[in-house]
């Protein structure tokens, strides 16, 4: 088993946590991964442990998360002060050279976003069941679909939602979290202590619920200056988006206007699986990982 350390980086008046292990800076690319909502930094963990015979892997607790700040001014989780966080903590991690970056679920929709954003600090990008930030607030405005499955979305800032994700601890999201993930050979109880004691860290998910009240307004008031950076942004570096055909977070009929906003794409659908691959079917991301970041051929 591989030696993961914990760090923390500071920037201004907010603290992020990351992890990181494998080869040393400067001897092999870094592989930064960056968690959904509720999740934290652990929900790489198998990719982690994967990687980090070749590569320098980081994985983030984003803002609000298990050991990072949870600042309550929500200017601090706007995406583009989330954006240049991770572009501070990079350059703390690499200095100017560019790393490879992987996200997932809100941490996809944030990477979408950097790449259009910092593309020259990227050497390739990989995105877990999620659109890019500008393609979900298309999609909640005019997707009569796509409305109806974000429902969540609002109903949990506030009210009975609200309450049961978060009393005790936010009890019912780690019961619901491991009891998805529990009928998987590779789910241990380790992996339930793990997930219980970052998913359980007493306000994470609140403000992790922060990042949804600081970005998506309601879908009547969205217009184009809550896009990022503008409308017209597309996202010119290489990225691999893998889709679980079972995902019902998001409609999949993004996959198909993806190309209006990437210009490089490679698309890689996995059947039977729902929202969290990379600990659904971590043997698959893997591989995809591995060959995507090798330059090799698609299958």
């Amino acid at each position: 088993m591989a030696l993961f350390l914990d760090r923390y980086f500071e920037l201004d008046d907010i603290k992020l946590h990351y992890v990181e292990g494998g080869r040393p800076v400067g001897t092999a690319p870094t592989i930064i991964f960056y968690h959904g909502f509720p999740s934290f930094w652990y929900s790489f963990h198998l990719q982690m442990e994967a990687f980090s015979r070749e590569y320098h892997v980081v994985a983030v607790d984003g803002l609000g998360a298990n050991l990072s700040s949870r600042p309550d001014d929500l200017s601090h989780y706007k995406i583009e002060r989330l954006a240049l966080q991770l572009d501070q903590l990079a350059r703390h991690i690499t200095s100017e050279e560019p790393f490879y970056l992987v996200g997932h679920d809100w941490g996809g929709a944030l990477s979408w976003a950097y790449a259009a954003y910092y593309p020259e600090r990227l050497k390739k990008l990989v995105v877990l069941s999620a659109p890019p930030f500008n393609q979900l607030l298309d999609l909640l405005k005019n997707n009569n679909e796509q409305r109806k499955r974000s429902s969540y979305m609002y109903k949990m800032r506030e009210g009975a939602m609200h309450d049961a994700m978060t009393q005790d601890n936010n009890q019912q999201v780690c019961d619901n979290i491991c009891n998805s993930l529990r009928h998987l050979d590779h789910f241990t109880e380790t992996s339930e202590r793990c997930f219980r004691q970052g998913l359980g860290t007493r306000g994470s998910v609140d403000a992790g619920i922060n990042w949804y009240r600081a970005n998506i307004p309601p879908v009547e008031e969205i217009t184009d200056d809550d896009l990022w950076p503008n409308r017209n942004t597309r996202i010119s570096v290489p990225a691999l988006l893998i889709w679980g055909n079972s995902d019902q977070t998001f409609v999949a009929e993004f996959i198909d206007d993806l190309p209006r906003y990437v210009e490089q794409l490679e698309v890689l659908r996995l059947p039977d699986t729902g929202h969290s691959p990379m600990l659904e079917k971590p043997d698959e991301v893997n591989r995809a990982l591995h060959r995507f970041l090798a330059n090799k051929p698609s299958p």
